[in-house]
């Protein structure tokens, strides 16, 4: 009777696949416990691609986990999402050795779990912004009611753009009661809900749970907990209280800070209930963020904007009666010729024909002209005795 079911569903009657020829295989670029993954170009369209393939054995024996449930497979729900900040899945099939694969874009970025551990400007800088993006792509997983089951940061990689995506569904499933019953334990040990792990009934809320932990470590770069390796480990930690963030990162934002330690609560109906309002906090101390650096580069325009100088009344006016060419100090712009100087002045004969100078040429006192300086200081040299004015010509 399998064999018939087997022999007439969808699967038996897919296409298969010759990856070999269909694809030109450039280089290993990841590789999972479940699957590995090339770059690859697609001789058919010509376009670089992620190439995924499924471990045959190991996709077996995670399906027979949901026997009786009809789990959708990756590539079927994968295909169905078109978010920005979830890869995008063209196609989807299997192999001529009966894998699963997946045709996927290519990223070029880094892996969210290298830049956890870099902490490097990038992350420092936009830490906030992946974290709103990864929540926005969790609440798109919800509003089309799946269930991720295995939000952590090497799920995820951010793209030289600046975008964040969410790159692996191979324990997606549906929302539906089903799916939601007690004794399926399927994760990311370190990242699991406790009620996951102590195999209860689940719902979305562990997908907060993981989306907690994960903001906790992008911050921090340390889990709320020791880390984990072992269901064993984990088992006898998660019921004692996470190490508070703020412990941590004594200057972190108290709203940010409030928003992620509600989302690791130990008890589902004590966390967030749903991604949307875990979300809201986040948004509102980005927004303030961007505002307070907003307004701190208007001030820093406005106080390096040169002003007018100020003048006191009268000032302007006597200015420009002045010889605006004059160079001479204020001190050299008073008169202190002596009473003999003014009567020699009086006596001097007028300039001779062929001269350039005229009576109304010659500077006022006070107006000399940069070109006339050295001319007066050799004056000033040979100076007449008294009583002879005229051999200064």
């Amino acid at each position: 009777m399998n064999f018939l079911k087997r022999f007439f569903s969808k699967e038996s009657r897919q296409p298969r696949v010759n990856i070999k020829q269909r694809f030109e295989l450039i280089g290993r670029v990841g590789q999972g416990s479940m699957s590995k993954v090339w770059r690859a170009r697609d001789l058919n369209s010509g376009r670089t691609v992620a190439l995924k393939v499924l471990h045959k054995q190991k996709t077996e024996e995670l399906e027979a986990r949901f026997v009786g449930l009809d789990k959708p497979k990756e590539g079927d729900i994968a295909v169905q999402f078109q978010h920005p900040h979830i890869v995008k899945t063209f196609e989807h099939g299997l192999t001529t050795d009966g894998e699963q694969f997946l045709v996927m874009e290519f990223i070029e970025g880094y892996s969210l779990s290298f830049l956890v551990e870099a902490q490097n400007e990038d992350m420092r800088t936009n830490c906030l912004k992946y974290m709103i993006q990864l929540g926005e792509a969790i609440q798109y997983f919800h509003t089309e009611n799946w269930i991720h089951r295995d939000i952590c940061p090497r799920n995820i990689m951010v793209d030289n753009e600046q975008q964040l995506k969410l790159i692996d569904f191979g324990l997606v499933v549906p929302n539906t009661p089903p799916f939601l019953q007690p004794g399926n334990r399927t994760g990311t040990a370190a990242y699991m809900a406790p009620e996951l792990i102590k195999r209860q009934k689940t719902s979305q809320k562990i997908d907060i749970f993981s989306y907690a932990v994960t903001c906790y470590e992008m911050l921090t770069k340390r889990l709320p907990w020791k880390a984990a390796e072992t269901m064993e480990a984990v088992l006898q930690h998660i019921n004692s209280p996470p190490k508070p963030i703020q412990e941590l990162l004594p200057g972190i934002n108290p709203i940010l800070a409030d928003a992620i330690m509600k989302g690791l609560e130990l008890y589902p109906q004590d966390r967030w209930q749903t991604i949307d309002e875990m979300l809201a906090p986040f948004k509102e101390v980005y927004q303030s963020q961007k505002t307070a650096v907003s307004q701190q580069k208007t001030e820093t325009t406005i106080s390096s904007t040169p002003s007018p100088t100020s003048t006191v009344p009268g000032k302007k006016r006597a200015k420009q009666k002045s010889d605006p060419s004059s160079k001479r100090p204020r001190s050299s712009q008073k008169s202190g010729k002596t009473p003999e100087q003014h009567l020699r002045r009086r006596k001097q004969k007028p300039p001779m024909e062929g001269t350039s100078e005229s009576p109304e040429s010659q500077p006022q006192p006070g107006c000399s002209s940069a070109k006339e300086q050295p001319a007066a200081r050799k004056n000033k040299s040979s100076r007449p005795k008294p009583g002879n004015p005229d051999e200064s010509h």
